[in-house]
Protein backbone atom coordinates (compact mmCIF):
# COMPACT_ATOMS: atom_id res chain seq x y z
CA UNK A 1 0.00 0.00 0.00
CA UNK A 2 1.20 3.59 -0.97
CA UNK A 3 2.46 5.53 1.58
CA UNK A 4 0.00 8.21 2.98
CA UNK A 5 0.76 11.81 1.60
CA UNK A 6 -0.65 15.21 2.58
CA UNK A 7 -1.32 17.98 -0.19
CA UNK A 8 -1.71 21.89 -0.18
CA UNK A 9 -4.58 23.21 -2.02
CA UNK A 10 -5.39 26.50 -2.76
CA UNK A 11 -8.39 28.38 -4.25
CA UNK A 12 -8.62 31.48 -6.21
CA UNK A 13 -6.43 34.03 -5.15
CA UNK A 14 -4.88 32.08 -2.24
CA UNK A 15 -6.36 33.68 0.37
CA UNK A 16 -7.98 30.50 0.31
CA UNK A 17 -5.55 27.07 1.29
CA UNK A 18 -6.46 23.65 2.35
CA UNK A 19 -4.71 20.75 3.61
CA UNK A 20 -5.58 17.45 2.06
CA UNK A 21 -4.84 14.33 3.66
CA UNK A 22 -4.72 11.30 0.92
CA UNK A 23 -4.60 7.99 3.45
CA UNK A 24 -3.86 5.54 0.29
CA UNK A 25 -0.85 7.76 -1.64
CA UNK A 26 -1.36 9.73 -4.48
CA UNK A 27 -3.80 8.85 -7.13
CA UNK A 28 -2.79 6.65 -9.81
CA UNK A 29 -3.81 9.36 -12.91
CA UNK A 30 -4.34 12.98 -13.09
CA UNK A 31 -8.09 12.51 -13.73
CA UNK A 32 -8.76 10.88 -10.52
CA UNK A 33 -7.19 13.28 -8.44
CA UNK A 34 -9.20 15.89 -9.83
CA UNK A 35 -12.31 13.85 -9.25
CA UNK A 36 -11.12 13.02 -5.35
CA UNK A 37 -10.63 17.41 -5.35
CA UNK A 38 -13.65 18.01 -6.48
CA UNK A 39 -15.49 15.02 -4.49
CA UNK A 40 -13.64 15.98 -1.30
CA UNK A 41 -14.29 20.27 -1.52
CA UNK A 42 -17.81 19.55 -3.12
CA UNK A 43 -17.02 21.62 -6.20
CA UNK A 44 -19.31 22.52 -8.50
CA UNK A 45 -17.22 24.50 -11.30
CA UNK A 46 -15.19 23.10 -13.84
CA UNK A 47 -11.70 23.64 -12.72
CA UNK A 48 -8.41 22.32 -13.80
CA UNK A 49 -5.49 22.56 -11.13
CA UNK A 50 -1.68 23.48 -11.71
CA UNK A 51 1.55 22.60 -8.99
CA UNK A 52 4.21 24.73 -7.52
CA UNK A 53 7.25 23.85 -10.06
CA UNK A 54 10.75 23.66 -8.13
CA UNK A 55 12.25 24.88 -11.15
CA UNK A 56 10.21 28.08 -11.93
CA UNK A 57 9.19 28.83 -8.36
CA UNK A 58 5.43 29.71 -9.83
CA UNK A 59 2.14 27.80 -10.81
CA UNK A 60 2.46 25.23 -13.96
CA UNK A 61 -0.18 23.23 -15.50
CA UNK A 62 -0.54 19.91 -13.90
CA UNK A 63 -0.51 16.93 -16.64
CA UNK A 64 1.21 14.06 -14.81
CA UNK A 65 0.93 12.97 -11.51
CA UNK A 66 4.60 12.38 -11.25
CA UNK A 67 5.09 15.75 -10.67
CA UNK A 68 3.70 15.97 -7.22
CA UNK A 69 4.73 14.53 -4.02
CA UNK A 70 3.86 14.52 -0.42
CA UNK A 71 3.54 17.97 0.60
CA UNK A 72 3.56 19.31 -2.94
CA UNK A 73 0.93 22.59 -3.37
CA UNK A 74 -1.49 22.66 -5.60
CA UNK A 75 -3.63 25.59 -6.88
CA UNK A 76 -7.40 25.18 -8.47
CA UNK A 77 -8.00 27.21 -11.39
CA UNK A 78 -11.85 27.62 -12.33
CA UNK A 79 -12.46 27.06 -15.91
CA UNK A 80 -15.57 29.90 -15.47
CA UNK A 81 -15.33 33.72 -13.78
CA UNK A 82 -17.50 32.79 -10.71
CA UNK A 83 -16.00 30.34 -8.49
CA UNK A 84 -18.22 27.76 -6.44
CA UNK A 85 -19.18 29.46 -2.64
CA UNK A 86 -20.68 27.31 0.15
CA UNK A 87 -23.61 28.91 0.38
CA UNK A 88 -25.41 29.05 -2.73
CA UNK A 89 -28.90 29.28 -4.77
CA UNK A 90 -30.35 26.38 -7.51
CA UNK A 91 -32.37 27.62 -10.12
CA UNK A 92 -34.15 24.94 -11.50
CA UNK A 93 -36.91 25.36 -14.82
CA UNK A 94 -40.69 25.10 -13.18
CA UNK A 95 -43.64 25.63 -15.10
CA UNK A 96 -46.66 27.09 -14.11
CA UNK A 97 -48.85 24.58 -13.50
CA UNK A 98 -46.33 22.56 -11.44
CA UNK A 99 -47.26 22.22 -7.77
CA UNK A 100 -44.57 20.98 -6.39
CA UNK A 101 -41.81 22.73 -4.37
CA UNK A 102 -38.28 22.29 -5.30
CA UNK A 103 -36.17 21.25 -2.08
CA UNK A 104 -32.76 23.46 -1.75
CA UNK A 105 -30.73 20.08 -1.22
CA UNK A 106 -31.17 19.14 -4.91
CA UNK A 107 -27.99 20.10 -6.13
CA UNK A 108 -28.09 18.07 -9.71
CA UNK A 109 -28.29 20.69 -11.91
CA UNK A 110 -25.59 22.07 -13.75
CA UNK A 111 -26.51 25.94 -15.41
CA UNK A 112 -26.28 24.35 -18.87
CA UNK A 113 -28.93 21.39 -18.02
CA UNK A 114 -30.98 24.60 -16.78
CA UNK A 115 -30.39 26.83 -19.92
CA UNK A 116 -31.33 23.80 -22.28
CA UNK A 117 -34.52 23.81 -20.59
CA UNK A 118 -37.62 24.86 -23.02
CA UNK A 119 -38.02 28.95 -22.76
CA UNK A 120 -41.37 28.72 -21.73
CA UNK A 121 -40.09 27.36 -18.54
CA UNK A 122 -40.17 29.74 -15.47
CA UNK A 123 -37.01 30.09 -13.22
CA UNK A 124 -38.09 29.82 -9.30
CA UNK A 125 -35.25 30.04 -6.60
CA UNK A 126 -35.30 26.65 -4.73
CA UNK A 127 -36.93 26.80 -1.46
CA UNK A 128 -36.91 24.17 1.74
CA UNK A 129 -39.78 21.63 1.68
CA UNK A 130 -42.15 22.40 4.10
CA UNK A 131 -44.15 19.26 4.34
CA UNK A 132 -44.79 18.17 7.98
CA UNK A 133 -43.78 14.64 7.86
CA UNK A 134 -40.38 15.62 6.47
CA UNK A 135 -39.76 17.82 8.88
CA UNK A 136 -40.33 14.86 11.43
CA UNK A 137 -38.82 12.50 9.78
CA UNK A 138 -35.41 14.59 9.33
CA UNK A 139 -34.46 12.81 6.49
CA UNK A 140 -33.05 13.81 3.13
CA UNK A 141 -31.40 12.49 0.20
CA UNK A 142 -27.61 11.02 0.38
CA UNK A 143 -24.79 14.13 0.22
CA UNK A 144 -22.96 14.26 -2.77
CA UNK A 145 -20.30 14.61 0.13
CA UNK A 146 -20.75 13.08 3.60
CA UNK A 147 -19.17 14.70 6.73
CA UNK A 148 -18.19 13.43 9.48
CA UNK A 149 -20.06 14.78 12.55
CA UNK A 150 -18.30 15.92 15.62
CA UNK A 151 -18.32 13.06 18.51
CA UNK A 152 -17.98 13.72 22.29
CA UNK A 153 -15.37 16.36 23.57
CA UNK A 154 -12.90 13.89 25.42
CA UNK A 155 -13.37 11.37 22.22
CA UNK A 156 -13.03 14.55 19.53
CA UNK A 157 -9.91 15.40 21.67
CA UNK A 158 -8.16 12.18 21.76
CA UNK A 159 -8.64 12.16 18.12
CA UNK A 160 -6.61 15.74 17.57
CA UNK A 161 -3.61 14.52 19.81
CA UNK A 162 -3.49 11.23 17.43
CA UNK A 163 -3.88 13.35 14.03
CA UNK A 164 -1.01 15.59 15.48
CA UNK A 165 1.04 12.71 16.17
CA UNK A 166 0.03 11.32 12.61
CA UNK A 167 1.16 14.62 11.07
CA UNK A 168 4.24 14.68 12.55
CA UNK A 169 5.90 11.00 12.53
CA UNK A 170 3.26 9.22 10.63
CA UNK A 171 1.79 7.11 13.33
CA UNK A 172 -1.50 5.29 12.96
CA UNK A 173 -3.87 4.90 15.92
CA UNK A 174 -5.59 2.21 16.56
CA UNK A 175 -8.84 3.28 18.94
CA UNK A 176 -9.81 1.22 21.72
CA UNK A 177 -13.50 -0.46 21.67
CA UNK A 178 -14.78 2.13 23.67
CA UNK A 179 -13.55 5.10 21.73
CA UNK A 180 -14.19 3.07 18.48
CA UNK A 181 -18.05 2.50 19.59
CA UNK A 182 -18.35 6.54 20.27
CA UNK A 183 -17.23 6.63 16.52
CA UNK A 184 -19.36 4.06 15.14
CA UNK A 185 -22.58 5.37 17.39
CA UNK A 186 -21.89 9.11 15.29
CA UNK A 187 -21.29 7.45 12.11
CA UNK A 188 -24.44 5.58 11.76
CA UNK A 189 -26.85 7.99 13.44
CA UNK A 190 -25.54 10.41 11.08
CA UNK A 191 -26.04 7.85 8.26
CA UNK A 192 -29.75 7.17 9.77
CA UNK A 193 -30.60 10.91 8.53
CA UNK A 194 -30.60 9.37 5.17
CA UNK A 195 -30.91 5.64 4.79
CA UNK A 196 -31.86 2.71 6.77
CA UNK A 197 -30.71 0.73 4.90
CA UNK A 198 -27.34 2.03 3.16
CA UNK A 199 -25.69 0.41 0.05
CA UNK A 200 -22.19 -1.14 -0.27
CA UNK A 201 -20.67 2.08 -1.84
CA UNK A 202 -22.31 4.48 0.96
CA UNK A 203 -20.57 2.76 3.84
CA UNK A 204 -17.28 2.75 1.60
CA UNK A 205 -17.92 6.65 0.95
CA UNK A 206 -18.60 7.13 4.91
CA UNK A 207 -15.37 5.03 6.16
CA UNK A 208 -13.18 7.17 3.47
CA UNK A 209 -14.61 10.67 4.91
CA UNK A 210 -13.72 9.20 8.31
CA UNK A 211 -10.30 9.06 7.60
CA UNK A 212 -9.78 12.01 5.37
CA UNK A 213 -11.25 13.74 8.16
CA UNK A 214 -9.12 11.57 10.76
CA UNK A 215 -6.27 10.58 9.04
CA UNK A 216 -4.65 8.58 11.92
CA UNK A 217 -7.65 6.52 11.47
CA UNK A 218 -6.11 4.74 8.74
CA UNK A 219 -5.57 0.96 8.48
CA UNK A 220 -2.24 0.34 6.90
CA UNK A 221 -3.21 -3.51 6.62
CA UNK A 222 -6.13 -2.64 4.08
CA UNK A 223 -5.55 -1.87 0.31
CA UNK A 224 -8.08 1.12 0.49
CA UNK A 225 -6.76 2.02 4.37
CA UNK A 226 -10.66 2.02 5.91
CA UNK A 227 -11.94 -1.35 4.71
CA UNK A 228 -12.31 -2.53 8.55
CA UNK A 229 -14.60 1.02 9.20
CA UNK A 230 -16.60 0.00 6.09
CA UNK A 231 -17.34 -3.66 7.62
CA UNK A 232 -17.86 -2.41 11.38
CA UNK A 233 -20.32 0.48 9.99
CA UNK A 234 -21.79 -2.69 7.82
CA UNK A 235 -22.61 -4.69 11.46
CA UNK A 236 -23.39 -1.36 13.28
CA UNK A 237 -26.19 -0.27 11.33
CA UNK A 238 -27.26 -3.59 11.02
CA UNK A 239 -28.12 -3.38 15.01
CA UNK A 240 -29.35 -0.09 14.88
CA UNK A 241 -31.96 -1.63 12.87
CA UNK A 242 -32.76 -4.14 14.95
CA UNK A 243 -32.69 -2.12 17.94
CA UNK A 244 -35.63 0.17 15.85
CA UNK A 245 -37.44 -2.74 14.82
CA UNK A 246 -37.92 -3.80 18.63
CA UNK A 247 -39.32 -0.32 18.75
CA UNK A 248 -42.08 -0.97 15.90
CA UNK A 249 -40.31 1.66 13.12
CA UNK A 250 -42.69 0.72 10.39
CA UNK A 251 -40.05 0.19 7.64
CA UNK A 252 -38.08 -1.74 9.76
CA UNK A 253 -40.85 -3.77 10.98
CA UNK A 254 -42.31 -4.29 7.52
CA UNK A 255 -39.32 -6.01 6.38
CA UNK A 256 -38.68 -8.11 9.38
CA UNK A 257 -39.34 -11.46 8.90
CA UNK A 258 -41.91 -12.09 11.41
CA UNK A 259 -43.77 -9.51 9.49
CA UNK A 260 -45.05 -11.52 6.29
CA UNK A 261 -48.20 -12.99 4.94
CA UNK A 262 -49.38 -15.92 6.07
CA UNK A 263 -48.27 -19.26 3.81
CA UNK A 264 -45.24 -18.19 2.85
CA UNK A 265 -43.43 -20.64 4.86
CA UNK A 266 -40.29 -19.71 6.75
CA UNK A 267 -38.28 -17.35 3.63
CA UNK A 268 -38.46 -13.96 3.67
CA UNK A 269 -40.68 -13.53 1.56
CA UNK A 270 -42.55 -9.94 1.63
CA UNK A 271 -39.40 -8.44 2.18
CA UNK A 272 -39.49 -4.97 1.38
CA UNK A 273 -36.89 -2.29 0.75
CA UNK A 274 -35.89 1.22 -0.88
CA UNK A 275 -34.83 -0.02 -4.37
CA UNK A 276 -34.75 2.96 -6.59
CA UNK A 277 -33.15 5.70 -3.78
CA UNK A 278 -36.15 6.23 -2.56
CA UNK A 279 -35.41 8.38 0.76
CA UNK A 280 -39.37 8.55 2.32
CA UNK A 281 -40.07 4.66 1.56
CA UNK A 282 -42.07 4.20 4.58
CA UNK A 283 -41.96 7.66 6.56
CA UNK A 284 -43.21 8.03 10.01
CA UNK A 285 -46.98 9.21 10.85
CA UNK A 286 -47.06 12.82 11.64
CA UNK A 287 -46.84 14.04 15.69
CA UNK A 288 -50.53 13.08 16.93
CA UNK A 289 -51.91 10.83 13.63
CA UNK A 290 -52.40 7.12 13.97
CA UNK A 291 -53.17 5.42 11.04
CA UNK A 292 -57.19 5.53 12.31
CA UNK A 293 -56.95 9.21 12.24
CA UNK A 294 -55.05 9.50 8.76
CA UNK A 295 -58.24 6.95 7.42
CA UNK A 296 -60.32 9.56 8.34
CA UNK A 297 -58.66 12.31 6.47
CA UNK A 298 -58.37 9.83 3.58
CA UNK A 299 -62.51 10.02 4.18
CA UNK A 300 -62.44 13.73 3.90
CA UNK A 301 -60.10 13.94 1.33
CA UNK A 302 -62.25 12.10 -1.45
CA UNK A 303 -65.65 14.67 -0.19
CA UNK A 304 -62.88 17.80 -0.81
CA UNK A 305 -62.64 16.45 -4.30
CA UNK A 306 -66.05 16.98 -5.13
CA UNK A 307 -65.42 21.16 -4.43
CA UNK A 308 -64.20 23.33 -7.55
CA UNK A 309 -60.95 25.26 -6.99
CA UNK A 310 -59.65 23.57 -3.96
CA UNK A 311 -56.28 22.60 -4.89
CA UNK A 312 -54.39 24.53 -2.04
CA UNK A 313 -56.62 21.75 0.60
CA UNK A 314 -56.45 18.92 -1.67
CA UNK A 315 -52.84 18.88 -1.30
CA UNK A 316 -52.47 20.13 2.02
CA UNK A 317 -54.54 16.78 3.08
CA UNK A 318 -52.46 14.54 0.50
CA UNK A 319 -49.36 15.55 2.60
CA UNK A 320 -50.60 14.58 5.87
CA UNK A 321 -51.55 11.19 4.91
CA UNK A 322 -48.48 10.68 2.40
CA UNK A 323 -47.25 8.43 5.26
CA UNK A 324 -50.24 6.22 5.71
CA UNK A 325 -50.79 5.84 1.55
CA UNK A 326 -46.91 4.66 1.97
CA UNK A 327 -47.94 1.74 3.98
CA UNK A 328 -50.14 0.93 2.60
CA UNK A 329 -48.99 0.59 -0.62
CA UNK A 330 -45.86 -1.65 0.59
CA UNK A 331 -47.53 -3.65 3.07
CA UNK A 332 -51.00 -4.56 1.01
CA UNK A 333 -49.78 -4.05 -2.48
CA UNK A 334 -53.39 -3.18 -3.34
CA UNK A 335 -54.45 -3.33 -7.37
CA UNK A 336 -54.01 -0.73 -9.15
CA UNK A 337 -58.16 0.14 -9.58
CA UNK A 338 -58.51 -0.78 -5.84
CA UNK A 339 -55.93 1.67 -4.86
CA UNK A 340 -57.18 4.58 -7.18
CA UNK A 341 -60.59 4.36 -5.66
CA UNK A 342 -58.76 5.00 -2.30
CA UNK A 343 -56.76 7.78 -3.25
CA UNK A 344 -58.01 9.52 -6.49
CA UNK A 345 -56.50 12.37 -5.80
CA UNK A 346 -53.35 10.80 -6.83
CA UNK A 347 -54.19 10.47 -10.04
CA UNK A 348 -53.54 13.86 -11.18
CA UNK A 349 -50.36 15.16 -12.90
CA UNK A 350 -49.46 17.79 -10.02
CA UNK A 351 -50.00 15.39 -7.66
CA UNK A 352 -47.83 13.07 -9.39
CA UNK A 353 -45.08 15.61 -9.34
CA UNK A 354 -45.70 16.25 -5.90
CA UNK A 355 -45.49 12.77 -4.12
CA UNK A 356 -42.27 12.46 -6.34
CA UNK A 357 -40.93 15.15 -4.14
CA UNK A 358 -41.93 13.81 -0.95
CA UNK A 359 -40.70 10.35 -1.61
CA UNK A 360 -37.26 11.18 -3.41
CA UNK A 361 -36.92 15.33 -2.37
CA UNK A 362 -36.47 15.55 -6.08
CA UNK A 363 -38.27 17.37 -9.02
CA UNK A 364 -40.04 15.28 -11.18
CA UNK A 365 -40.91 16.88 -14.25
CA UNK A 366 -38.63 20.05 -14.65
CA UNK A 367 -35.65 17.97 -13.96
CA UNK A 368 -36.82 14.97 -16.50
CA UNK A 369 -37.04 18.01 -19.39
CA UNK A 370 -34.21 19.66 -18.33
CA UNK A 371 -31.84 16.63 -17.90
CA UNK A 372 -33.12 15.14 -21.27
CA UNK A 373 -33.11 18.90 -23.35
CA UNK A 374 -28.99 19.25 -22.13
CA UNK A 375 -28.08 15.30 -22.79
CA UNK A 376 -30.29 15.65 -26.52
CA UNK A 377 -27.73 16.78 -29.13
CA UNK A 378 -25.44 14.44 -28.09
CA UNK A 379 -27.77 12.05 -27.45
CA UNK A 380 -28.90 12.63 -31.08
CA UNK A 381 -25.19 11.67 -32.40
CA UNK A 382 -24.88 8.96 -30.62
CA UNK A 383 -28.38 7.50 -32.02
CA UNK A 384 -27.11 8.25 -35.49
CA UNK A 385 -23.68 6.66 -35.99
CA UNK A 386 -25.62 3.15 -34.70
CA UNK A 387 -25.54 0.88 -37.88
CA UNK A 388 -27.51 -2.08 -38.91
CA UNK A 389 -31.04 -2.73 -38.27
CA UNK A 390 -31.76 -1.02 -34.58
CA UNK A 391 -29.60 2.47 -36.54
CA UNK A 392 -32.15 2.48 -39.76
CA UNK A 393 -34.99 2.38 -37.10
CA UNK A 394 -33.68 4.56 -35.28
CA UNK A 395 -32.95 7.07 -38.37
CA UNK A 396 -37.10 6.41 -38.95
CA UNK A 397 -37.29 7.36 -35.70
CA UNK A 398 -35.11 10.72 -35.74
CA UNK A 399 -37.06 11.45 -39.21
CA UNK A 400 -40.27 12.42 -37.50
CA UNK A 401 -38.85 15.40 -35.88
CA UNK A 402 -37.22 16.64 -39.07
CA UNK A 403 -41.25 17.01 -40.45
CA UNK A 404 -42.02 19.87 -37.56
CA UNK A 405 -40.26 22.22 -34.90
CA UNK A 406 -41.87 20.92 -32.21
CA UNK A 407 -40.25 20.27 -28.53
CA UNK A 408 -41.96 17.75 -27.49
CA UNK A 409 -41.85 15.82 -31.04
CA UNK A 410 -37.96 15.91 -30.61
CA UNK A 411 -38.26 14.66 -26.75
CA UNK A 412 -40.74 11.95 -27.90
CA UNK A 413 -38.50 10.80 -30.64
CA UNK A 414 -35.55 10.75 -28.33
CA UNK A 415 -37.38 8.35 -25.99
CA UNK A 416 -37.97 6.23 -28.67
CA UNK A 417 -34.92 6.17 -30.28
CA UNK A 418 -33.52 5.33 -26.69
CA UNK A 419 -35.47 2.20 -26.13
CA UNK A 420 -34.39 1.17 -29.65
CA UNK A 421 -30.43 1.70 -29.21
CA UNK A 422 -30.97 -0.45 -25.74
CA UNK A 423 -31.80 -3.25 -27.64
CA UNK A 424 -35.91 -2.48 -26.09
CA UNK A 425 -39.01 -2.58 -28.59
CA UNK A 426 -40.70 0.66 -28.16
CA UNK A 427 -44.09 -0.86 -30.26
CA UNK A 428 -44.66 -2.70 -27.22
CA UNK A 429 -44.94 0.21 -24.82
CA UNK A 430 -46.24 3.66 -26.71
CA UNK A 431 -49.30 2.09 -28.33
CA UNK A 432 -50.87 4.71 -31.52
CA UNK A 433 -54.29 4.67 -32.68
CA UNK A 434 -56.37 6.32 -34.90
CA UNK A 435 -59.43 7.86 -33.75
CA UNK A 436 -61.71 5.08 -35.95
CA UNK A 437 -59.61 2.78 -33.69
CA UNK A 438 -61.21 3.81 -30.63
CA UNK A 439 -62.85 0.32 -30.04
CA UNK A 440 -59.71 -1.46 -30.75
CA UNK A 441 -57.26 0.77 -28.33
CA UNK A 442 -59.86 -0.05 -25.65
CA UNK A 443 -59.98 -3.46 -26.52
CA UNK A 444 -55.80 -3.53 -25.94
CA UNK A 445 -55.54 -1.30 -22.96
CA UNK A 446 -57.20 -4.30 -21.08
CA UNK A 447 -55.02 -6.36 -21.84
CA UNK A 448 -52.11 -3.76 -21.22
CA UNK A 449 -49.88 -4.42 -18.59
CA UNK A 450 -47.74 -1.52 -18.09
CA UNK A 451 -47.67 1.44 -21.13
CA UNK A 452 -48.47 4.59 -23.24
CA UNK A 453 -51.14 4.88 -25.70
CA UNK A 454 -52.00 8.11 -28.03
CA UNK A 455 -54.69 8.63 -30.50
CA UNK A 456 -53.71 10.80 -33.28
CA UNK A 457 -55.12 11.34 -36.86
CA UNK A 458 -52.76 10.97 -39.86
CA UNK A 459 -50.30 13.93 -40.58
CA UNK A 460 -51.22 15.31 -37.48
CA UNK A 461 -48.56 16.10 -35.02
CA UNK A 462 -51.04 16.93 -31.69
CA UNK A 463 -52.31 14.16 -30.59
CA UNK A 464 -56.05 14.22 -29.59
CA UNK A 465 -55.40 12.11 -26.49
CA UNK A 466 -52.58 10.46 -24.35
CA UNK A 467 -52.85 8.68 -21.70
CA UNK A 468 -51.14 6.09 -19.30
CA UNK A 469 -52.05 2.64 -18.54
CA UNK A 470 -50.97 0.04 -15.21
CA UNK A 471 -52.63 -3.13 -14.80
CA UNK A 472 -55.49 -2.73 -17.67
CA UNK A 473 -56.76 0.73 -16.25
CA UNK A 474 -56.55 3.70 -17.76
CA UNK A 475 -54.69 5.89 -14.50
CA UNK A 476 -54.26 9.24 -16.39
CA UNK A 477 -55.20 10.47 -19.73
CA UNK A 478 -55.71 13.86 -21.52
CA UNK A 479 -52.24 14.43 -20.90
CA UNK A 480 -50.37 17.23 -23.12
CA UNK A 481 -47.73 15.09 -24.80
CA UNK A 482 -46.00 11.42 -25.23
CA UNK A 483 -42.78 12.43 -23.07
CA UNK A 484 -45.58 14.07 -20.51
CA UNK A 485 -47.35 10.41 -20.61
CA UNK A 486 -44.04 8.91 -20.26
CA UNK A 487 -42.74 10.84 -17.45
CA UNK A 488 -46.00 10.41 -15.07
CA UNK A 489 -45.92 6.90 -15.73
CA UNK A 490 -42.34 7.44 -14.05
CA UNK A 491 -42.96 9.21 -11.52
CA UNK A 492 -46.25 6.27 -10.70
CA UNK A 493 -44.03 3.80 -10.60
CA UNK A 494 -42.34 5.63 -7.22
CA UNK A 495 -45.57 6.17 -5.99
CA UNK A 496 -47.25 2.88 -6.02
CA UNK A 497 -43.77 1.18 -5.40
CA UNK A 498 -44.13 -0.74 -9.18
CA UNK A 499 -41.19 -2.30 -10.38
CA UNK A 500 -39.87 -0.92 -13.91
CA UNK A 501 -41.41 -3.40 -17.11
CA UNK A 502 -39.16 -6.12 -17.75
CA UNK A 503 -39.61 -5.25 -21.70
CA UNK A 504 -37.89 -1.77 -21.13
CA UNK A 505 -36.05 -2.16 -17.97
CA UNK A 506 -33.07 -1.05 -19.53
CA UNK A 507 -34.23 2.34 -20.32
CA UNK A 508 -35.75 2.95 -17.00
CA UNK A 509 -32.69 2.49 -15.23
CA UNK A 510 -31.27 4.84 -17.56
CA UNK A 511 -34.14 7.67 -17.01
CA UNK A 512 -33.99 7.09 -13.26
CA UNK A 513 -29.70 6.90 -12.83
CA UNK A 514 -28.89 8.83 -16.00
CA UNK A 515 -31.40 11.12 -16.20
CA UNK A 516 -32.96 11.79 -12.75
CA UNK A 517 -29.22 10.80 -11.22
CA UNK A 518 -30.98 8.54 -8.21
CA UNK A 519 -28.63 5.93 -7.55
CA UNK A 520 -26.23 6.38 -10.40
CA UNK A 521 -23.55 4.28 -8.53
CA UNK A 522 -23.98 0.75 -10.13
CA UNK A 523 -24.64 0.42 -13.57
CA UNK A 524 -25.45 -2.16 -16.13
CA UNK A 525 -23.26 -3.07 -18.51
CA UNK A 526 -25.41 -1.21 -21.44
CA UNK A 527 -25.91 1.58 -19.17
CA UNK A 528 -22.27 2.21 -18.38
CA UNK A 529 -21.44 1.93 -22.04
CA UNK A 530 -23.90 4.22 -23.16
CA UNK A 531 -22.82 6.69 -20.37
CA UNK A 532 -19.58 6.42 -21.18
CA UNK A 533 -20.34 7.92 -24.66
CA UNK A 534 -22.53 10.41 -23.52
CA UNK A 535 -19.58 11.90 -21.07
CA UNK A 536 -16.90 11.49 -24.00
Amino acid sequence: MADPVVLRIIFGDGSDARKLNLVSGIPETVAELHHFVKTCYQLHEDFRMQYMDPDFKDFINLTSRSEIQNKSTLKVIYMTLTPPVDSYITLYPVEPSDAAIISSNDQTFSPSSVASSSSADTLYTSTPHSSPEILLSGLSSWPKVFVVPKFTYKAEFELQQKNNEFETNGTNFNPGPKLKGIILDGLAQEMMKYTKYPKDYQCEEVAAALTRTHPCLGQLGSKTGFWGWKQSLKYKMQNYRTKLGRLGHPEIRVNSLKHKLEGQGKAAANIKKPRKAEVYYIPLHPKGETAESLEKERIALLSELKKRDNEVVITAKMEKTFSHRCLEVVEQRPMIGDFKNRWPALFEPSEVNAEFMRITTKPLQTKFLSQLDHFSDKLMEIFTCKGGVKGQKIKRILAMKDLCDDINVRRECILRSLVVYLNEDPDVFFKEYLPTAVEDAERDITTTVMGIYSIRRDGHEEPEDVGVVVEGIKVLNNLASVTTAFIMLFGLIYALDLAFPDNLKYTFEFLQKIIMNLDGHKLNLKIQQLKIKLFS
